[in-house]
């Protein structure tokens, strides 16, 4: 009985061991998530007439990212695996107001944007193809229930932020003003 039982959690180690693996692979392959072109193939799929932004691009930190957009409906905010999300109840990126990206720590999508500092420049591609750019004026880490951050301002503003912190219990947010 005693060999049955010492055999039976030994094969169930193993097989979480393996599990794990798995789901940090998943986590952090970086060619699951690739992307060949950045906006191309999203701007030909949203309605022009709305004029969405459809790619993210901080050249200094090496993020070149498609932008989806997302809702926030009872509490749960849509969210992708494949770019960033665009808050659409938030204002138009180059308008008055706070325009709200956000997505995942992945290495292959925000993992970068820890090194990002004052003075560096987020670009944001619409749907007509036009550029619009930001620059950045402060990096800070807030907790989940520090929501100011997403309050609509008197400026043309940018917020992007993801999740960092042990377990994702923190929220790394850049904040950028329009430059014209």
């Amino acid at each position: 009985m005693r060999n049955l039982l010492a055999n039976t959690f030994i094969t169930l180690g193993i097989v979480l061991i393996i599990i794990a693996g798995l789901l940090l692979w998943q986590r952090y392959n970086p060619q699951r998530l690739a992307f060949s072109d950045v906006g191309n193939e999203i701007s030909e799929s949203i309605n022009e007439e709305k004029n969405l932004p459809v790619a993210l691009k901080i050249e200094d930190l090496d993020i070149k990212l498609p932008v989806f957009p997302a809702r926030s409906q009872t509490g749960k905010w849509e969210t992708t695996t494949k770019g960033v999300s665009y808050l659409v109840s938030s204002a138009m990126p180059g308008q008055v107001g706070n325009s709200i990206f956000y997505g995942h720590n992945y290495k292959n999508i925000l993992g970068n944007l820890k090194n990002a500092k004052p003075g560096q420049i987020i670009e944001v591609k619409l749907a007509n193809g036009v550029w619009r750019k930001f620059r950045i004026e402060y990096v800070q880490t807030v907790a989940p229930n520090q929501t100011g951050i997403l309050d609509q301002t008197d400026d043309k503003r940018l917020t992007l932020y993801t999740c960092t912190g042990f377990l994702d219990s923190k929220r790394l947010v850049v904040t950028a003003l329009f430059t014209p």
